[in-house]
């Protein structure tokens, strides 16, 4: 029995050793700080070469770091290594035109960690590595957790964790706010993990990231939303009679006059948005549209897109995978819920008048038969982009409306049907 042990012990040792030597065979980075150290930030450079692996140091625990190269710089092989696990490293999406370096996108832990592996992959000469982190203070109260409900009133202010709550123990923003009358909503995806579990500390790296490194004055959302349901206040209007709504952002193309910025936690390029997530985003864009009396199927001239829809996604602005694949084929279904609220007075009076459509899916000819003749009906087809069609009218009445679609594309389409009682809408699919 006790031979058995000690060849047990030897056979794990034998595969052990040439792990642990390699692993302490990398030599350890040499860098210089750019930036005296704070307890919640630290930036240093160092030269690397490519396809090498290096042992990075820290001087500060850090919950999130970010790098820079040079502006021609290519992140598709860097990536790091913490406690056996691969985190890629990836181009940042958000506001990086005009910048002389190549900026990666923030990396956020769930604790505290003070070294890491580095592969540079097709990165070399100058590396300049930024750390955070978010649990510096130790006066940070619990965070007052503020998920909507069913409840909550339709298209109200919804509940949210302030910035003073969230940001509590870090460094206040440091500039004038800026208003800005708001015509478009724009949805974006904060491209960090999906395993992430501490929302409150993924929103505290954001913050620290955009302030301490990219030198922004305040964190560039107007408010985001954590896969669980909680919204947070972005930019704080502080002291100002602005609302927080109106505070102009730092999220879109560098072109942010006339937007409101609405940030979903997580990378929806390969995770599929919540409902409870998606239910918020809801309740965010049917109060800001209720507010602005904006239409969410509207579209309106911006400097970054000449037709750019009320609610739209940071790629309708700008070359960018923001707000990744699976929220933005999502954005039609948030248009739609915000509408359906709005013709509903917000919940506050009783649905309007319904009316059927046939036949689904259609192939050529489509018939709305209100359920209560209207004699004021007016009937829109629209694309999911918002954009009215127009279409031949084969024949109409005050109860029944028949148009032809032969001349759209496969696809689906928006039915909005206005009466003296309000305005609903449907989605049909043509063939």
């Amino acid at each position: 029995m006790k031979k058995q042990y000690y060849v047990l012990i030897y056979t794990i040792g034998i595969i052990l050793l040439p792990l642990l030597t390699r692993a302490q065979s990398y030599p350890k980075l040499s860098v210089i700080e750019t930036r005296k150290a704070t307890k919640y930030y630290h930036q240093m450079v160092g030269e690397v070469e490519a396809e090498a692996t290096y042992q990075v140091q820290t001087v500060i625990p850090f919950t999130g770091l970010s790098f820079r190269a040079s502006v021609d710089a290519n992140w598709s092989d860097t990536y790091i290594v913490i406690d056996q696990d691969t985190f890629r490293v990836r181009a940042e999406e958000h506001e990086t035109e005009g910048l002389r370096y190549s900026q990666s996108a923030l990396l956020v832990f769930d604790k505290p960690l003070q070294n890491f592996l580095l592969h540079t992959g097709q990165v070399q000469d100058s590396l300049v590595i930024s750390l955070f982190n978010a649990q510096a203070s130790t006066l940070t109260p619990a965070l007052r957790q503020e998920r909507l409900t069913e409840d909550e009133p339709l298209c109200k202010k919804p509940a949210l964790v302030t910035q003073e709550e969230w940001r509590a123990g870090l460094p206040a923003p440091t500039y004038q706010r800026a208003s800005t009358q708001v015509a478009h909503v724009i949805i974006h995806h904060s491209a960090t993990s999906n395993s992430l579990a501490d929302y409150k500390n993924v929103v505290r790296n954001i913050y620290l990231f955009h302030t301490q490194d990219r030198g922004w004055s305040d964190i560039g959302y107007n408010f985001l939303v954590a896969p669980d349901g909680t919204l947070f206040e972005g930019r704080s209007s502080g002291r100002q009679s602005v609302e927080s709504d109106n505070i102009r952002g730092a999220h879109f193309c560098s072109r942010n006059s006339g937007t409101m910025g609405v940030c979903l936690l997580g990378n929806y390029n390969s995770a599929i948005p919540t409902d409870t997530a998606l239910a918020t985003i809801m309740r965010v864009t049917s109060w800001k549209l209720e507010k602005e009396g904006l239409d969410p199927f509207a579209s309106s001239a911006h400097s970054t897109n000449s037709n750019l829809g009320v609610i739209a996604g940071h790629r309708n602005g700008c070359a960018t995978e923001c707000p990744g694949e699976n929220l933005y084929a999502r954005l039609e279904d948030i248009r739609l819920a915000t509408d359906e609220l709005l013709a509903t007075n917000c919940g506050e009076e009783s649905e309007p008048q319904a009316f059927n459509v046939y036949p689904v899916p259609n192939d050529g000819m489509l018939t709305i038969a209100l359920t209560q003749p209207d004699s004021t009906v007016i009937l829109d087809v629209l694309d999911m982009q918002g954009r009215a069609l127009s279409l031949p009218v084969i024949s109409e009445n005050a109860g029944r409306l028949t148009v032809q679609t032969q001349i759209l594309s496969t696809g689906a389409y928006i039915v909005r049907v206005t009466t003296s009682r309000g305005v609903l809408t449907r989605k049909v699919l043509i063939e």
